[in-house]
Order: C-alpha cells, then sequence, then structure tokens
C-alpha cells in the first residue's frame, strides 16, 4: 500500500506535534505548517503556495487558538474570528487540491451544552454551552464545511469527534493548557516548591471523557492509512469518564502531594457531564486498546516533573 504524504496543520502545537512523531515513526511523509513555520493560515494565497509545493494527499487540521473555557469567554471574538479564518482557507485550499482528503479533528465542545447521550446523531440537537459558544461554534463549523465543499467540489473529509485531551507537549500557561493537563501542572509545581495548597478551578464536579494525545495520535495515524470510514461524523469515545474530583486525587496520589487542596468555584464548571458514545467508534477501530487515565497521567507528570 502506497503511504500517503500528510500536511500537519498546526503541527508544532500540542496535538499536531504528537501527531507528527506518531505518523514519521510509522515511516509515512510529513510536513508541517504552522505560524512558527512560516505558514500563516491566516494567509490563503502563502499559506495555498506552501501547502501545493508539498502537495499532500491528506491534511490534518490541527490548528486552533484556544484555551481554557476563561479565556476562550474572555476572548470570544478573536477565538471566533481566528478559527472561521483557518477553517475556511484550509477548504479553499482543498478544493484547489481536489485530490486530497481532510481530516478534522472537531473538539466535542461543538456538542450541545447538555445531552442525555453523546451521540453523533445529536450533534445539532440543541446549542453548545454558554461557557464554550466562541469555540464550540466553530467546531460546528467544521462539519458544516466538510459537507458544503463535498456537495459542491467533491472534497472528501474525515470528522472525528474528540474528547478532552491531555500529554505531553502542551503549553504550561494555565489559561492556555488543557484541563487535565493544567491539573497536573498545578500538583508538579506544588511538589517541586514545597506549596501548602492546590488551587482547583470550579466546584470539581464536572465529569468528562479523557483522551490521552498519544492515542489520539494512534487513531489519526490509522484514519490518514485506511480512509475508509463509513460515516462523516465519529466520536473517539471510550463511553467512560471521569470527575475533577477524580483526576485530582489520582494526581495528587501519584505526586504524592500533601499540602491542602481548595476548589474556587468563581470559575466556570461548564457543562456538567459529557460522556460520548462509542458505538460508531468500535464500528470503525474495533480492535483499538486505549491508554489508562493512570499510566496516561503518570507519563504525563513524568513529562512535566521534566521541563518545569
Amino acid at each position: 500500500m502506497i503511504k500517503p504524504k500528510v500536511a500537519i496543520l498546526g503541527g508544532t502545537g500540542f496535538a499536531g506535534r504528537n501527531l507528527r512523531n506518531e505518523l514519521e515513526a510509522s515511516g509515512l511523509q510529513v510536513a508541517v505548517f504552522s505560524r512558527t513555520t512560516g505558514c500563516d493560515l491566516h494567509d490563503l494565497s502563502t499559506a495555498w503556495q506552501k501547502l501545493d509545493a508539498f502537495h499532500p494527499e491528506c491534511i490534518v487540521n490541527c490548528a486552533a487558538l484556544v484555551g481554557s473555557i476563561n479565556y476562550v469567554s474572555d476572548f470570544a471574538a478573536d477565538v471566533v474570528d481566528h478559527n472561521m479564518r483557518i477553517i475556511m482557507n484550509v477548504y479553499k485550499i482543498a478544493q484547489q487540491m481536489r485530490e486530497v482528503i481532510v481530516v478534522n479533528p472537531i473538539a466535542n465542545c461543538g456538542y450541545p451544552g447538555v445531552m442525555d447521550s453523546y451521540e453523533e446523531m445529536g450533534f445539532w440537537g440543541g446549542p453548545v454551552h454558554p461557557s464554550v459558544l466562541s469555540y464550540g461554534s466553530t467546531r460546528r463549523m467544521m462539519w458544516v464545511l466538510s459537507k458544503c465543499y463535498n456537495e459542491q467540489y467533491g472534497v472528501r473529509s474525515v470528522n472525528l469527534i474528540v474528547p478532552n485531551m491531555y500529554g505531553p507537549y502542551d503549553s504550561t500557561n494555565p489559561n492556555k493548557t488543557h484541563a487535565l493537563n493544567a491539573l497536573i501542572i498545578k500538583f508538579v509545581k506544588a511538589v517541586k516548591y514545597n506549596e501548602p495548597e492546590v488551587e482547583i478551578w470550579g466546584t470539581g464536579k464536572p465529569i468528562r471523557e479523557w483522551l490521552y494525545v498519544k492515542d489520539f495520535a494512534r487513531i489519526i495515524r490509522r484514519a490518514v492509512n485506511e480512509q475508509s470510514m463509513s460515516h462523516d461524523l465519529v466520536n473517539i469515545a471510550q463511553n467512560r469518564g471521569h470527575s475533577v474530583n477524580d483526576l485530582v486525587q489520582l494526581i495528587s496520589n501519584a505526586t504524592s502531594y500533601k499540602g491542602k487542596i481548595v476548589y474556587n468555584s468563581r470559575y466556570q464548571d461548564g457543562s456538567p457531564k459529557k460522556i460520548m458514545d462509542d458505538r460508531l467508534f468500535r464500528q470503525q477501530f474495533p480492535d483499538f486498546k486505549f491508554t489508562s487515565i493512570e499510566d496516561g497521567i503518570r507519563e504525563t507528570i513524568e513529562y512535566y516533573q521534566a521541563i518545569l
């Protein structure tokens, strides 16, 4: 089987860097496109020239302006503006390339804020949660553009809905990093500097699925290689969640933190519970084995202990 050439947009960021490592290790020819490599995806002409020079068979769009729920509220207009321009330009480029396949990791904040079961068929069953209105709405538009550009121009897309991720190579800024990584950073620093207490943003009650970023990279590798998705929207799902309180306990035990843990309920909690249905995922990836939350947290702690 001929292995496709893959362009990773946002390939120097959290998800993109882990994906690059995975794809290169599997022998794929990979190129990274981001602002730090001189490719501003807001500039359609330049981005087109740089991508066309590589001529990929597959584009994985990991590029995004995102942060904590406080960040996407405080900078809501910037979040909408930057992300919509990126998405639009990606599909304008894909239209010109014609044979390229676009892989969209779509954050699950695109789902309605409250659902009994987060099934793919309910993706449009209500508004996104107000706490993520700016970012969640742009995630929905990824799917909209994938459908519209397929109908008119025949552009093919693979849309995978992704839960909260964690793992190495994320930002160390607590307002920009992913939620579970932010918790790990707090405890690693508290142990290193012998801090008497750790503050947790929110009540600790929200329940989420948590995806180890290296598992994400393995799934995207398979999607890129196989290109045989039978549904246009599929959850990357384990159908299992953990509350923030659960995570705090796991992290404090793994770091041997002995200080006080304080919850600051002035910060938003977001949606109370978000666990995704895994039936379509298991149809597409019946043999996939996820990293346990305990092992993923341990490896992420070791990463941050080495860099902080």
